[in-house]
């Protein structure tokens, strides 16, 4: 019977959970809530996993569209097909969530069917919840909630909320470390900083960092500059992609989240500037009936690269591009000449 509830004890009880599953040692019961979706979903893929050679024979998914608690109660009750326990999910299911009195009778029955058939299944309950933890929330599973108190008693619960920087810091470290790679807790910071809380986003950028430096064992961070500069440029060219098609709601987000990802209004219309540049470019050539290679080669780029301005010059003209450059031109110089505030860059270059 396992409960984590704190973050230093986190990594531990994962760590041991993930041992056991590799071991293919299952417990009756696993509870798993809260904010960072990356956790949940790789202790519930691992779970699964398990029963992957009974292509669906002994597991059987709940969803807010399926679920029904008396099918799901005859479903718990039912013994698995060829072999010895079944496994049975409860995804973001409403019903769990409610601790109402006319709920009561519906949870007796419920919990009464897992403890008696708990030799034959194994049933996980996922809750991703958006929300930050506070303490009605928590109180809500530890106390409130007969689902999780049941969990909690008779298996594993686990409260996966967003982790803080020093937690987060240390799967960095970690993920580095299991690539047989070093990289030092400051530096680990800068990548957090830069690339935001996201434990998936992050582990995406480490994985870039670690195939960068290829056999070099020391992270350093012109190594991660490199990764986060082509990570930006990737960025903005989204951006100018999304600007293109009129889908601004979308390329406010990307900016906002560039802003809060700590890069520059200077820094993305510099780039922003850049990449027009390009495309002008680019479809001046096009108009001379060049090819992506050919191309490539006058400008000095990589025929991917270009071939990505040929697809977002599909869907603007020349006029347009021309209009975009200047006013993000503009930009520059009343920033450098005015203080423009950065509030008012979206607006001016992408509604312009």
């Amino acid at each position: 019977m396992t409960f984590y509830e704190k973050s230093d004890s986190l990594q531990d009880a994962l760590k041991n959970l993930n041992a056991e599953l590799r071991r293919k040692e299952l417990k009756a019961f696993y509870f798993l809530y809260g904010n960072e979706d990356y956790l949940i979903d790789e202790i519930s893929s691992r779970i699964e996993k398990i029963f992957d050679d009974d292509v669906g024979l002994n597991f059987k998914v709940y969803t807010e569209e399926n679920f029904e608690i008396n099918d799901s109660i005859k479903h718990i009750e039912t013994l698995p097909l060829m072999n010895d326990k079944k496994l049975i999910l409860f995804k973001d299911i409403n019903f769990f969530r409610c601790n109402s009195e006319n709920a009561d009778e519906k949870y007796a029955s419920f919990l009464k069917a897992l403890s008696e058939t708990r030799d034959n299944n194994v049933v996980l309950i996922i809750d991703h919840n958006s929300r930050d933890k506070d303490d009605k929330y928590q109180k809500f599973y530890n106390d409130n909630n007969p689902i999780a108190k049941f969990f909690k008693g008779n298996g594993i619960l686990i409260d996966l909320f967003k982790l803080d920087e020093a937690a987060l810091n240390k799967y960095v470290v970690n993920r580095f470390a299991k690539a047989k790679k070093i990289i030092d807790k400051v530096e680990a910071a800068y990548i957090i900083r830069n690339c935001g809380t996201n434990l998936k986003n992050l582990y995406n950028e480490c994985d870039k960092v670690i195939t960068f430096v290829e056999d070099r064992e020391r992270i350093t961070r012109e190594d991660i500059d490199s990764i986060i500069s082509s990570n930006i440029d990737d960025n903005v060219f989204n951006l100018i992609t999304l600007i293109n098609t009129n889908k601004y709601d979308e390329a406010l987000k990307i900016y906002g989240e560039l802003i809060t990802a700590g890069r520059s209004p200077d820094e993305i219309i510099a780039l922003l500037v850049n990449n027009y540049k390009n495309l002008m470019i680019v479809k001046s050539y096009i108009d001379k009936s060049k090819g992506q290679n050919e191309i490539a080669k006058l400008m000095g780029q990589a025929p991917w690269q270009v071939n990505r301005l040929m697809s977002v010059n599909k869907f603007t003209t020349r006029e347009n591009l021309e209009n975009k450059l200047n006013m993000a031109m503009k930009l520059v110089l009343s920033r450098n000449k005015d203080g423009m505030d950065k509030n008012l860059i979206p607006e001016l270059l992408f509604l312009s």
